[in-house]
C-alpha cells in the first residue's frame, strides 16, 4: 500500500463514522460531527495521493472536502483566506515576492494578487489532479494561474524548500490537517527551511487549527511549540469559521528577527 492511501485510511478508521449515508460532513471525535444534506454531488473522485469531494448544498453553498475533511464552504470560506493574508501582508514591510505551500485552489493566492505591489507569488502543490479539479469548480479563483506573476509548481512542498534558493518576503504554508498528505509541513525540518528561505524581515505564516478538537499529537499548543524553536516571535491569533470544528479557528505568525 502506498503512504498516500495509508494516511487516508488513518483519516477514515480514526473514529467509527456516524456520518449517515446520502449525507456529507466531517467527524470531530466519536460522537461530534458536522453534517451537510448535498443538493448535488459535483465530484467524488481519489487523485493519486486524496480524496476529492465537492458538493452543492443549499445554505453552505458550494464545499470542498478533501479526506473527508471540509476545506472551504463558499458561505465562510472567505474569512479563512482574508485572515490568511490579510494580516500578513499588512505587517511590517511591503511584500513583493511570496510563497503558498498547499495553495494548489487558487485562494490565497487571489487575495494576494490584490496588492497592487506583489511582483512574485509561488504556489507549490503536490497534486496536479486537484489543480485540474479546482479549475472546473473553482475557476474564478483558478484564474489566478493565468497572471504572469504567478508560478505554479507541482512538487513536495518539503522537497521544494530543501531544494530552492529562493528567498521570500512572506511564507504561507495552507495544509490539509494533520495525520494526511500535509505531514511534512508539520515536522522541524520545514520549520526550519521555511526559517532559512526568508528574508531577514521575512514573516511566516500557517494554519494552528483547534482549540477544541486535534488530529493525532497535532494542535495549536504542538505546533507553537515546535515553531518557536525556529522564530523568535511566534504568535497566535484566531477568527470565527463557522463550519470548521467548534466554529473558532487558529492562526500563527512567525517573525524572522525580533
Amino acid at each position: 500500500m502506498e503512504k498516500t492511501e495509508m494516511k487516508s485510511d488513518i483519516i477514515e478508521d480514526m473514529f467509527a463514522t456516524i456520518i449517515p449515508d446520502g449525507c456529507f460532513g466531517e467527524q470531530y471525535c466519536d460522537d461530534v460531527a458536522l453534517l451537510f444534506m448535498p443538493e448535488e454531488t459535483l465530484i467524488s473522485t481519489k487523485t493519486k495521493y486524496q480524496k476529492i469531494d465537492v458538493i452543492k448544498t443549499k445554505y453552505w453553498g458550494q464545499i470542498l472536502f478533501i479526506d473527508n475533511l471540509l476545506m472551504k464552504s463558499e458561505k465562510d470560506g472567505h474569512i479563512i483566506n482574508e485572515m490568511i493574508v490579510h494580516p500578513i501582508m499588512m505587517t511590517g514591510n511591503k511584500k513583493k515576492k511570496v510563497l503558498v505551500v498547499g495553495g494548489g485552489e487558487g485562494f490565497t493566492a487571489t487575495l494576494l494578487l490584490k496588492y497592487p505591489y506583489i511582483e512574485q507569488v509561488d504556489i507549490i502543490d503536490i497534486d496536479k489532479e486537484f489543480v485540474e479539479i479546482c479549475k472546473k469548480y473553482y475557476p474564478e479563483q483558478m484564474a489566478c494561474l493565468d497572471d504572469p506573476r504567478v508560478n505554479l509548481i507541482v512538487e513536495d512542498g518539503l522537497e521544494y524548500m530543501k531544494r530552492t534558493k529562493e528567498v521570500y518576503d512572506a511564507i504561507f504554508t495552507t495544509p490539509t490537517d494533520p495525520l494526511s498528505l500535509s505531514d511534512p509541513l508539520f515536522v522541524d525540518e520545514y520549520y526550519k527551511l521555511c526559517n532559512k528561505c526568508l528574508a531577514d524581515d521575512g514573516i511566516y505564516q500557517t494554519d494552528a487549527y483547534m482549540p477544541f478538537y486535534k488530529y493525532g499529537h497535532i494542535d495549536y499548543a504542538v505546533i507553537q511549540k515546535n515553531m518557536a524553536k525556529y522564530f523568535p516571535v511566534s504568535k497566535i491569533y484566531t477568527a470565527t469559521i463557522p463550519t470548521f470544528p467548534g466554529g473558532f479557528f487558529c492562526f500563527r505568525f512567525c517573525l524572522k528577527a525580533l
